[in-house]
């Protein structure tokens, strides 16, 4: 089996994980998203260049699944570690 950092199975980065019942892990989305588009909002106002602002653009979407995947994964590894 394939192992990422900390140990955690692969397959745990391809299936859906609800959040934990009473985990702030909704509030920590809830709080990435809005801060991701308050910028990509920015960024449509403050830049002309259409490439530029693309580009931009879809950093900041980058940014903001990769932000919300280690939400998830902080959330897994510590299921996984109260489960040992």
């Amino acid at each position: 089996m394939v192992k990422l950092i900390m140990d955690i199975p692969i397959e745990e980065y391809f299936r859906y994980h609800p959040p934990t019942p009473g985990s702030d892990r909704v509030r920590k989305h809830d709080r990435i998203n809005a801060l991701a588009l308050e910028f990509a909002k920015a960024v449509d106002v403050e830049i002309e260049d259409p490439q530029c602002k693309q580009f931009a653009i879809f950093a900041l979407q980058q940014a903001r699944m990769f932000a919300n995947q280690g939400i998830t994964v902080d959330e897994i590894r510590q299921n996984l570690n109260a489960e040992q």
